[in-house]
């Protein structure tokens, strides 16, 4: 069967999205593939505004789209929207993605078009949007173009974002993310690779996404990172997913020459990151952490 011809499932955690829901929703209306490829549009919502409301307005609205809505009472993580999607997918792919991003038009084909039976999860591009009088925005927005640059390089364990990727579906079916698993596009990475399948990276599946406008929104995601990583050391390192220091620096530096406005905003942003990195490590659960600068 064809590529385009497989079904796809867009599996989309949702929380407090109330001001991205609609234009979201609108980046999905605009892919360039046949509606009938969409097995459905699920949407796993652990909102207390008026998200769930508004998805179902454009349930109503967009027949077409097959939306599907899952709204739990209380939050309950997006390990647990994912494990949800996992099992009441029946398209051959899976495509999820954050409900706070844009797709190119091409995007899901981009993405759905490189897994197989041989390659279990195809890695988006993520492009930042950036607010270019904010230093945390920059900052932000320099940690994925330097990220992009080692994804270029090979796989690692800075290949996938979780804000949008491609699995197929005969190998997740059998995963459940554990609660506590802060990094879980990290985690489903090593679980991929653990079964003998590839992993892989195309730039051409570009979505943008909203950099943190704030101190304690860019901190925080910093944190839950370098959190998110040390919790699966064990599976990168088995993985030989680990990337030379070396790699790292050449990287960091060539971007910086790129990039050096961005890059020493980044360095500034860092310093103040070990005050706040042992004031907060303590506080980061697997729940999401509401970045309420990117959610405006």
């Amino acid at each position: 069967m064809n590529s385009r011809e497989r079904k796809i499932t867009i599996g989309i955690p949702t929380f407090n999205e109330e001001n991205n829901i609609t234009n979201f929703v609108e980046s999905l209306k605009k892919q360039d593939m046949h509606p009938n490829v969409i097995e459905k549009i699920l949407f796993i919502d652990d909102s207390d505004d008026n998200t769930p409301n508004l998805i179902n307005k454009l349930k109503s609205e967009n027949p077409d789209l097959r939306i599907e809505v899952h709204h739990n009472n209380k939050r309950m993580g997006a390990s647990n929207a994912w494990n949800t999607i996992f099992r009441k997918s029946d398209g051959e792919v899976i495509v999820l993605l954050d409900a706070d991003i844009e797709l190119e038009k091409d995007c899901i084909r981009n993405l759905s078009n490189k897994v197989n039976e041989t390659t279990g999860l195809c890695a988006s591009n993520t492009v930042p949007i950036i607010q270019k009088n904010n230093r945390y925005s920059k900052a932000s927005a320099f940690i994925a173009i330097w990220l992009r640059s080692l994804r270029l390089h090979q796989v690692s364990k800075y290949t996938t974002m979780g804000r949008a990727l491609a699995l197929y579906s005969k190998d997740v079916r059998d995963i459940e993310i554990p609660t506590d698993i802060v990094a879980i596009d990290l985690y489903i990475q090593c679980k991929i690779l653990e079964k003998q399948k590839n992993v892989v990276y195309n730039d051409e599946a570009i979505i943008y996404f909203k950099t943190p406008l704030t101190k304690t929104d860019f901190l925080s995601q910093v944190t839950r990172a370098i959190i998110g990583h040390r919790q699966i050391k064990k599976h990168t390192k088995n993985l030989s997913l680990e990337i030379s220091f070396i790699t790292l620096l050449k990287e960091f530096l060539k971007k910086s020459i790129q990039h050096p406005g961005y890059s020493w905003d980044l360095i500034c942003c860092y310093t103040m990151l070990p005050y706040s990195y042992f004031r907060n490590k303590d506080k980061i659960s697997y729940l999401w952490e509401t970045a309420t600068s990117t959610k405006k």
